[in-house]
């Protein structure tokens, strides 16, 4: 079977945790200097084109950590998923950029961009088919989406927020806004059920 643009194609809409290895791969084919200046610099037919030299280095740091601007880009973060933690990325100022600088990509999500550049960039995916077969196809259990809190009292109730107080063991008092949207349940008894923090 010969290797084509709609191999990749396929494979990324098939198993698209794979959208994260094809990022990876084209980043490591940026030389370093592009990485550092987060700028596509020569004609070289590997790593991403002079077009998304910026935002292809934004999604190869999430995906692996790295951090591109310190000489010899150590992991510094925890790498990210593009397809489960991907909404992340549209907070910061290189995506509002990107898509702003591109309006036809305004409403697209991190993946799809993502997708988009991989097939973009296909004839340096081969090292993708093996990879194929490594990467892992089981759903892992979500994380819970609510938590409790406790408090002591509410001192103070606005039309869109809470002003909790809690005293911890040691007798000191703490403040903290909730906004009511992220209230799922009162509990009673000073407990209160909230969506989980992104």
């Amino acid at each position: 079977m010969a290797f084509n643009k709609n191999i990749i194609q396929n494979l990324l809409n098939s198993n698209p945790e794979l959208i994260n290895a094809a990022i990876r791969i084209i980043g490591e084919n940026q030389t370093a200097d592009e990485l550092g200046s987060r700028h596509t610099k020569y004609e070289n037919g590997i790593g991403f084109t002079a077009s998304y030299g910026t935002i292809g280095t934004v999604l190869y740091q999430f995906v692996t950590g790295r951090d591109c601007k310190r000489r010899g880009h150590p992991v510094r973060w925890t790498p990210k998923s593009l397809i489960k933690d991907g909404q992340v990325l549209d907070r910061t100022r290189d995506m509002r950029r990107f898509k702003r600088n591109n309006p036809k990509y305004s409403n697209t999500s991190v993946a799809d961009i993502a997708k988009m550049i991989a097939v973009l960039h296909w004839r340096q995916l081969s090292g993708l088919l093996n990879v194929s077969n490594t990467v892992s196809t089981r759903v892992e259990p979500e994380a819970p989406k609510t938590l409790v809190i406790r408090y002591t009292r509410v001192i103070r109730q606005t039309e869109r927020a809470l002003l909790l107080e809690k005293v911890d063991a040691e007798g000191i008092a703490w403040e903290r806004w909730i906004p009511k949207s992220m209230v799922v349940n009162n509990l009673g008894g000073g407990e209160l059920e909230i969506k989980r923090p992104a």
